[in-house]
């Protein structure tokens, strides 16, 4: 009950308190989105940065994390999308919507804040490495199954995708870069790293006060027996798989929390962005965020005191 208190209680009254302001009109949904690009742009890379910066390459490189995640996500994807017979998809770019609504966390939201109040700075590498990992095999994919003409060839404009959501995206540059300095041993100068250092706490409660602002503008719609199939799955299942997962793979504690973790976190919303973009499944996914997003906030109350404790 102490740790519910202590840890989960706070975190999830920023989120609260970002749903009251914006519900209650305090701040506009203008300054949501400002937040937001606040968060993407300036918060979590410096965040990411150092997180990767301070740690050897050997902590960074764990291929039995990275694989026991990547199972559990798999699992859970492939669940999402043919466990239930009313969910049949159309084409491979539905079958896509559909997966990610399954097994896609809010890593960068939800994630980062988590791991950071409950393990510490150390918490945050397995959510850069999980964020990279399922990031750059999303955008690989994308880019070869999803990509739109623009008059160029299938290759030309697979590498336009590629480059668009990979290049000019800060959360998956910076980390990159703290690796970087990290195998050189490059010495960051101090007036970076005092800018970095006071950029990055701001990451955590300003991710979780916006994304509690977002929540007003999300509605569940959609038919009820789908919606409730993709939250059960997302949940309920995503967890219980991870956990079967690492316990079949013989992880050390605390990777083996920080894979129940990620796999415990509700549905992100780049998952609407991209099902709106391409037009598959809107209301499911807009749906599927609010619903495992509450309640991700009952489940989350048990699985994190019941992690801490498994790692201490």
């Amino acid at each position: 009950m102490e740790l519910v208190i202590n840890i989960v209680l706070p975190v999830f009254a920023v989120v609260f308190s970002g749903w009251f302001a914006c519900r209650s009109g305090g701040i506009p949904m203008s300054a949501v989105q400002a937040l937001n690009h606040f968060i993407i742009n300036y918060a979590v890379p410096p965040m990411l940065f150092l997180a990767m910066a301070k740690v050897s390459l050997d902590a960074l490189v764990n291929p039995s994390f990275i694989a026991a995640y990547f199972i559990a996500t798999t699992i859970t994807m492939v669940l999402g999308v043919f466990g239930y017979r009313g969910l049949k998809s159309r084409d491979s770019l539905d079958a896509i919507v559909i997966s990610l609504i399954c097994g896609w966390g809010n890593t960068i939201y939800m994630g980062v804040p988590l791991a950071f109040y409950m393990f510490g700075e150390k918490g945050t590498v397995p959510v850069v490495i999980a964020t990279l990992s399922t990031n750059m095999v999303f955008i690989i994919g994308l880019a070869l199954v999803g990509n739109k003409s623009s008059g160029g060839t299938y290759w030309q404009n697979a590498w336009n995708t590629f480059s668009r959501m990979f290049l000019k995206n800060p959360v998956l540059i910076a980390p990159i870069a703290g690796g970087v300095f990290s195998y050189f041993s490059i010495p960051l100068p101090v007036p970076v790293n005092n800018l970095f250092a006071m950029l990055a706490p701001s990451a955590a409660p300003v991710a979780l006060f916006a994304m509690g602002a977002s929540l007003v503008g999300i509605k569940i719609q959609g038919e009820t027996g789908r919606l409730v199939w993709v939250t059960l799955v997302k949940v309920v299942f995503n967890p219980l798989v991870a956990l079967l997962v690492v316990y079949l793979m013989g992880l050390e504690p605390f990777w083996a929390a920080s894979v129940v973790l990620m796999s415990s976190l509700p549905t992100g919303s780049m998952v609407f962005i991209f099902a709106r973009q391409y037009e598959r499944r809107v209301e499911l996914a807009s749906g599927a965020i609010m619903s495992t997003t509450i309640l991700s906030l009952l489940s989350l109350a048990v699985i994190l005191p019941l992690l801490k404790i498994w790692v201490d």
